[in-house]
């Protein structure tokens, strides 16, 4: 069980003032709680790497060529690269 003591500890880490710590004893509680259960489960088992995708909801890959007069109208840079603005 997770007490006010550890809730308020853990606040001083994080440089967060709570003024409620009773509040979140719950909430820690169901995170600790959601660890065990992923402790218990064995990743090491072949079936947890397969998964099944309903190919009908797939469409089929197939290749169509691009214009080539919209690259010509793009501004290009030395090397022929395509030039495109910052992004920040």
């Amino acid at each position: 069980m997770v007490e006010k003591k550890e809730i308020e500890h853990l606040g001083d880490l994080v440089k967060v003032e709570l003024k409620e710590p009773e509040k979140y004893i719950k909430q820690v509680e169901q995170i600790l709680n959601y660890f065990d259960r992923l402790d218990k489960v064995d990743f090491h088992s072949d079936d947890i790497l397969r998964t099944e995708i309903a190919a009908e909801n797939l469409r089929d890959d197939t290749h169509e060529p691009y214009e080539d007069s919209l690259i010509e109208h793009l501004k290009k840079d030395q090397n022929n690269f395509i030039r495109a603005p910052k992004m920040v």
